[in-house]
């Protein structure tokens, strides 16, 4: 389990987490949405210290942090239990799909390096990419260059895996081949916790669905208690929006 307790963050002036309460079952599908600047992202990545929070408390398991005094040792406790997907896909552009999903396996974890590849070749293999282990970032689409970073996310086995807006640099048409891969290790036992702008998707894959606004969780719920019952006047203003632009779009 991961609970946050209490956590704020403060660019100078700019206070933009405002005392964030929420705590997440082991194996839980979480969705975060939200108007663009209520703090999803800044909320996300002070998760695994990409940011460091101002103050509050973070828990994973059997490992506490009072985010104010964390160390190192700290630091590289969560980042060993967790792992990030980019929206903006952060593969190394000199390596091929499998030197960047072994990278971790060798260099971090110090796995043998046969070991390493084999085993990366099958994630490669279970995102769909067994063809392409040997193609570089700039000879794959932007969804394949995604289904790379989920495999290499998956590749140190971590309790969680943190998703910053995944499909927000794709065309369109490749942005269902990522989803569908999120899905495929939804519910597997691995925690997933989700910044998305995609409604529908956040509705089939969650198990609860989180409400960003103004730096605060303005509410939670199931995605039917959400999206067809919503208690807060704020969400259901957003949830208009959401589907004036589903019937635009139809």
């Amino acid at each position: 389990m991961i609970e946050v307790k209490n956590l704020h963050k403060s660019f100078g002036e700019n206070h933009v987490l405002k005392g964030i309460d929420l705590a997440v079952k082991t194996g839980e599908v979480i969705t975060i949405i939200g108007s663009s600047g209520s703090g999803k992202s800044t909320f996300l990545r002070t998760l695994n210290f990409l940011d460091s929070a101002s103050s509050g408390e973070i828990d994973l398991d059997d490992i506490h942090i009072d985010v104010s005094k964390a160390k190192k040792s700290d630091i590289l406790n969560i980042r060993r239990n967790t792992a990030m997907v980019f929206q903006g896909y952060n593969l190394f552009k000199n390596r091929t799909a499998l030197e960047n999903v072994m990278e971790a396996l060798v260099i971090v974890q110090k796995r043998d390096k046969k070991k390493a590849k084999t085993e990366s070749i099958e994630l490669l293999a279970k995102v769909g990419l067994k063809d392409r282990i040997n193609y570089y970032p700039h000879q794959l689409s932007g969804g394949q260059q995604q289904r790379v970073g989920i495999a290499r996310a998956l590749a140190i086995n971590p309790k969680v895996i943190l998703f910053d807006e995944p499909t927000s640099a794709l065309d369109p048409e490749m942005v269902s081949e990522v989803l569908s891969v999120i899905k495929s290790i939804a519910h597997s036992g691995i925690t997933l916790i989700i910044v998305t702008h995609e409604m529908n998707f956040a509705r089939e894959v969650s198990d609860r669905i989180v409400f960003f606004d103004n730096g605060t969780i303005l509410e939670t719920g199931t995605p039917k208690e959400f999206f067809l019952n919503p208690k807060e006047e704020r969400t259901k203003q957003f949830l208009r929006r959401f589907n004036q632009a589903f019937i635009y779009e139809i």
